[in-house]
């Protein structure tokens, strides 16, 4: 008798763990959400103490010669691109994506110029060739004064091939 109820107690006990275990890999394979504050849980302004600590980054490294102090670290998956961080506080200060995300208007790596124009109709476009001395096209979002995000077109395939908040890090 007693090993007839230990097996619903033994099932009604694993059900709420298998739920969850489920939940939270589910919320794992969501793609992380590009905007003008960051991207998913890399936040501008954020700490490299921080980050590491939530092993959203990689090593920080050395980054343009050109900004000395500034420090670059390689985004952990799903993401792929880096994390800018300025001198001397070491914050970040820009965030680039190649692989792994996509806007809250799924804009992301290998959509259309066409497709984000009509997702971002205020921003302002360069196409590929136009932005001299830069062979990439770019899409301002907002503007190219001010930008929040930065959409970065290949010039061969047309397709969009980084995202980056606020904008694109130009190093010689």
């Amino acid at each position: 008798m007693r090993k007839a109820l230990a097996l619903p107690l033994v099932l009604a006990l694993l059900v709420p763990v298998a739920a969850s275990a489920g939940a939270s890999d589910g919320s794992r394979l969501a793609a992380p959400v590009v905007s003008p504050q960051g991207v998913g849980a890399i936040q501008l302004g954020a700490t490299v103490k921080s980050l590491h600590r939530r092993h959203l980054i990689g090593r920080l490294r050395p980054g343009c010669e050109l900004d000395p102090g500034q420090r670059v670290a390689p985004l952990r998956p799903p993401l792929r691109g880096f994390a800018i961080f300025s001198h001397p506080n070491n914050r970040v200060s820009a965030v680039t994506v190649t692989k792994g995300a996509a806007t809250a208007r799924g804009i992301g790596i290998g959509s259309t110029p066409k497709a984000a124009r009509q997702a971002y109709p205020k921003a302002e476009y360069d196409p590929p060739g136009t932005a001299d001395p830069f062979p990439q096209g770019f899409l301002w979002v907002n503007s190219v004064q001010h930008p929040k995000m930065t959409f970065v077109v290949d010039p061969g395939t047309h397709k969009i091939i980084e995202l980056s908040v606020p904008a694109p890090n130009f190093c010689e």
